[in-house]
């Protein structure tokens, strides 16, 4: 009996409860703002503003509650071509960090391997990076002690 229950549970379980919006770089814009990174990062929605020529890029930004992380979006069509996040330089930031990397590279390997990688941009004070299939992430400590995790094609 108890194999049944466990058997309809791993059927039922993926149509029961509805996935989160995936915001990958490459996906639709429109899954960010309701995807679980607005929650774990406490965002809130900042502004827009075009970059270069009407109907090219648009810059999203969402700004946690406290000041402290900024998240930009940079869509071109609708679909995300960029995440940056801005956040302190300190190292218990990682687990935002790796909240970020999950929401941008849809995997949790990925950042996983990007902590590694945070770590080393903290640790010797400049820039690092890796490559995630077919996405480039880049870590870069910036002035006034912030650190610069960009996600990109």
């Amino acid at each position: 009996m108890r194999w049944l229950v466990l058997l309809t549970a791993a059927l039922l379980g993926p149509t029961a409860l509805p996935a989160p919006a995936q915001a990958l770089v490459g996906a639709p814009a429109a899954g960010f703002s309701s995807g679980p990174l607005i929650h774990q990062l406490q965002l809130t929605f900042g502004g827009q503003q075009p970059l270069g020529a009407p109907g090219a890029r648009v810059l999203h930004r969402y700004v946690s509650d406290d000041g402290l992380i900024t998240v930009d979006l940079v869509v071109r069509a609708g679909i995300i071509e960029q995440q940056v996040l801005y956040l302190p330089a300190d190292e218990r930031r990682a687990h935002q960090v790796s909240f970020f990397l999950q929401d941008a590279l849809g995997s949790i390997v990925g950042s996983q391997r990007g902590l590694l990688a945070f770590r080393a941009a903290l640790a010797n004070r400049k820039a690092t990076g890796y490559r995630w299939r077919d996405l480039s992430v880049r870590f870069t400590p910036v002035p006034n002690a912030l650190l610069q995790v960009l996600v990109s094609r």
